[in-house]
């Protein structure tokens, strides 16, 4: 039944998150789930097909501008977006929705971004006095800097300013970052006056694993959509 749902039209779907799935079975479940026309609603299918769609033009950038990191960022970063407005997030509790995605990534994606990009140090300036300050990045912390990322092209057209990913297997790449944005969530500013830090970062991270990880918390956080959507539906039973 669930097989013969999933129409050959969705082949291409099928085949962008065969990869996250031990089994067809729970493949086609997820599909299932996701794509029931029935039951379901539309914005479970919007964020099914977003995912794939941005996720898949971030992938191909490095075959237009090879190492331009922005750029990829800036589909990331539209992606989250759908997802929170189809979630139906507004505006001002998009920290809300960044709070949940996050808690979909595994616990091994996690420790994979956060070992491999850190930051080493910034700047933080308060009455012309600067402290350099060492500090531990969080995945919202992370998401935060993307935000910069796509900021930096929309904006200012600049897509070649800040680089997340290494590209080679020996070598630490140094990532210097100056912007006003509060990127460190929980660190407590010298300066309530929003000004120009500078933010040195380090990154090992390997563009395939991190966009594996990312997807695959993509997929958590559509189960947990789906999931609320049948519990909200029992509840009205």
């Amino acid at each position: 039944m669930i097989e013969s749902f999933i129409s050959k039209g969705q082949a291409e779907l099928k085949a962008f998150y065969n990869p996250y799935f031990n089994t067809d079975t729970e493949l086609e479940a997820f599909l299932f789930d996701a794509l029931d026309y029935e039951n379901g609603s539309i914005s479970k299918r919007q964020m099914l097909y977003q995912v794939q769609r941005f996720v898949s033009l971030a992938n191909d950038i490095d075959k237009l501008r090879p190492g331009r990191d922005c750029l990829r960022m800036l589909f990331i970063k539209i992606c989250l977006e759908s997802l929170c407005s189809l979630s139906g997030y507004t505006e001002r509790q998009k920290n809300l929705f960044y709070d949940k995605f996050v808690d979909c990534f595994s616990e091994i994606g996690e420790q994979y971004i956060l070992n491999h990009f850190w930051l080493s140090s910034f700047d933080d300036e308060c009455f012309g006095h600067v402290f350099e300050v060492e500090y531990e990045i969080s995945l919202i912390d992370f998401f935060e800097l993307i935000k910069v990322a796509r900021d930096l092209v929309v904006h200012e057209g600049r897509y070649w300013e800040i680089q997340f990913f290494a590209y080679d297997d020996n070598s630490i790449w140094v990532v210097p970052v100056t912007t006003k944005k509060r990127i460190l969530k929980s660190y407590n500013y010298q300066s309530k006056e929003k000004r120009n830090a500078t933010y040195h970062f380090q990154t090992t991270l390997n563009y395939e694993k991190f966009i594996f990880f990312f997807v695959e918390a993509c997929v958590n956080y559509i189960k947990s959509i789906c999931s609320e959507k049948r519990i909200g539906d029992r509840s009205l039973q």
